[in-house]
């Protein structure tokens, strides 16, 4: 089940619920990157490796970074997963203390890297305790993008974020890392095979691409990057009726703020490539926006005032 026909049994399935069963019988697999189904697949406590062997690959920790264990939950950090304003699907810490955040961002938000800040710094608030010294531990922030956050970089479906100093880096202990799912796809589409990307990373997301393309995965290749019971947990025999109703609940109030955003979205786009001097035909293409919208747009932020 890819991402547009999830989206559209999400539709279906919120109006009728009783069509259900019917995709049952049309689809293998869940969509994975569906919030609730996510922490199902990649938080299970059952299965700690699982987690492990996803966040050494996609945040490119080897060797003496590598994460040797991770535990969910942790106790000193309340209300972080409970909170419903919360932005973290998985929250946990590694073998040497080291929180490490797991979210997947549904919709191209532009306020996207405020929140994401802003819960990173309430993380970071609560590691420090009452007449502790302020030695904060590394912290990791891994964010799954479903929808392109970066759409004028065509090229680039990874983004490393840290804290840097006149351009060079400031602060080790604060590793950001961006993914934009969809992307990588489409990068992967455009590239011949022989030049692709060769990493655990890109490895991940071949997976992920074969459980939403419902293809067979090889079991050595589940083991060495997951586990071979991933195919199995990922099947949509698997999950109760409950389960996937309530998850189609939480998703349609998340389609509802799509459609509130979607047009402020592409305005953004726009206004950053105005301002970066590029051709109207190609502000068109890529923000999706009419000519007439973009002209508009441009004589508006002319007439702004600039601050002092």
């Amino acid at each position: 089940m890819t991402r547009s026909e999830f989206i559209a049994f999400v539709k279906d399935v919120a109006e009728h619920p009783e069509h259900l069963a019917d995709y049952r019988k049309i689809y293998k697999n869940v969509y994975p990157f569906s919030d609730g189904i996510f922490k199902m697949l990649m938080a299970n406590e059952a299965k700690p490796e699982r987690t492990v062997k996803f966040l050494n690959a996609m945040l490119g920790l080897t060797g003496d970074k590598a994460i040797k264990n991770y535990t969910l939950g942790v106790p000193e950090n309340p209300g972080v997963l409970n909170d419903k304003t919360a932005i973290f699907d998985i929250y946990g810490t590694t073998q040497a203390g080291e929180p490490v955040l797991i979210e997947v961002q549904q919709n191209f938000n532009t306020l996207f890297v405020d929140r994401l800040i802003y819960y990173t710094a309430r993380v970071v608030s609560r590691t420090v305790k009452k007449s502790q010294d302020y030695n904060l531990p590394h912290i990791y922030v891994l964010s799954l993008l479903t929808e392109n956050q970066f759409p004028t970089e065509i090229d680039t479906y990874l983004h490393h974020a840290q804290l840097v100093r006149n351009r060079h880096l400031f602060y080790e202990k604060l590793d950001i890392y961006l993914v934009e799912i969809e992307k990588f796809f489409a990068i992967e589409d455009r590239t011949p095979p022989e030049k692709r990307e060769q990493s655990d990373r890109a490895e991940m997301l071949r997976i992920f691409r074969d459980v939403l393309e419902e293809k067979e995965i090889p079991e050595e290749k589940l083991k060495k990057l997951l586990d071979k019971d991933f195919a199995k947990d990922v099947s949509l025999e698997g999950f109760t009726d409950e389960t996937l109703l309530n998850e189609v609940d939480g998703m349609t109030d998340m389609l509802y703020e799509k459609q509130g955003s979607y047009l402020q979205a592409k305005e953004e786009v726009a206004l950053e490539m105005l301002a970066d001097n590029e051709p109207i035909d190609k502000i068109v293409k890529y923000s999706k926006l009419p000519e007439e919208k973009i002209l508009q747009l441009k004589i508006q932020a002319t007439k702004r005032p600039v601050s002092a």
